[in-house]
């Protein structure tokens, strides 16, 4: 009877385990090299236009959930984490703001499941969004994207620098974000290249975690550095430790290039090394802004007396 218990329990974890660690553990992230960015290119590219770079950064969190690291952070434990949306906008001395990613509606977060939307502060996105001189997406998903889509009008026609894999023709665009019926957009940034789109902001394009994505460096007039990673680094320990999302929701849930993914990761981690006075911030880390309580520059909300972090 013991033998018998014995292979049992063995097939059993046979059938089991080998598919949990294969779908939520597995880290390996292969000899993919770092890309070929470095950051005195960054560096030099932030200062080729003419004018005042900025001078804030503030953040909305327009709304969160909770779910097990493992599945963003892969091999990081079940305990759950955090996944905030977030919006940021850069204040600009004389001139229009720049908002980085959109929030989303609130539609898109009870699809998605969200907890907690915070609807006044999509209410200040959507603001910030219609007085934007410029905007940027990290990538083509509805809780990116999705805000600007749904505000529409000269936000998007005009303001919007979205690259091609962003446009509503795009395969993954088009079917994650509800497009308006007959929107035509022309692509204003190019799908590869390191590009200075204003003084002290440099668009990195980095194809991984969707077509679209891509990572964007800031470097404000008093000399601090920021890297918007999107969700190529979910979370400040994806870049950190590299751990990509699990293979769960990188290969099934949301497919995702994991080689790219993780090739971009070490870039980040290089990035950081070379300017470790940079503050890489994630996609989705909610808790490093707020819970550990580092000093990074950033002011909660959008709004004329911000909370400092």
């Amino acid at each position: 009877m013991t033998k018998r218990l014995n292979w049992f329990l063995l097939t059993v974890l046979l059938l089991f385990a080998a598919p949990c660690y294969w779908l939520l553990l597995d880290n390996r992230p292969g000899d993919v090299p770092a890309k070929p960015v470095g950051i005195e290119q960054l560096r030099s590219l932030a200062a080729n236009i003419p004018g005042p770079a900025p001078s804030a950064l503030e953040v909305e969190v327009v709304g969160w959930r909770r779910l097990p690291g493992d599945l963003f952070v892969a091999g990081s434990g079940i305990k759950r984490k955090h996944v905030a949306v977030m919006a940021w906008r850069l204040l600009v001395p004389g001139a229009k703001p720049i908002v980085i990613d959109s929030g989303m509606t609130a539609a898109a977060a009870q699809e998605m499941g969200m907890e907690y939307f915070r609807a006044p502060a999509q209410a200040r996105v959507d603001a910030a969004l219609r007085d934007a001189g410029m905007i940027l997406i990290t990538h083509e998903h509805p809780d990116h994207l999705g805000g600007l889509v749904a505000v529409g009008g000269l936000p998007l026609t005009n303001a919007a620098r979205l690259g091609p894999q962003q446009l509503p023709t795009a395969a993954l665009a088009s079917k994650m974000v509800p497009w308006p019926k007959g929107v035509t957009l022309q692509a204003k940034l190019a799908s590869t290249g390191l590009q200075a789109v204003a003084p002290g902001v440099v668009v990195i394009p980095a194809p991984s975690h969707t077509p679209g994505s891509q990572m964007i460096y800031v470097r404000m007039a008093n000399g601090r550095e920021y890297l918007f990673a999107g969700d190529i680094a979910t979370f400040a320990q994806s870049w950190e430790e590299l751990r990509a999302r699990s293979r769960l929701v990188g290969d099934y849930v949301a497919p995702e290039n994991r080689a790219e993914v993780f090739a971009w990761l070490k870039t980040i981690r290089a990035l950081k090394k070379s300017a470790p006075k940079m503050t890489v911030l994630a996609g989705h880390d909610f808790e490093w802004l707020f819970i550990d309580k580092k000093v990074h520059g950033i002011h909660v909300r959008f709004g004329p007396d911000p909370e400092g972090i």
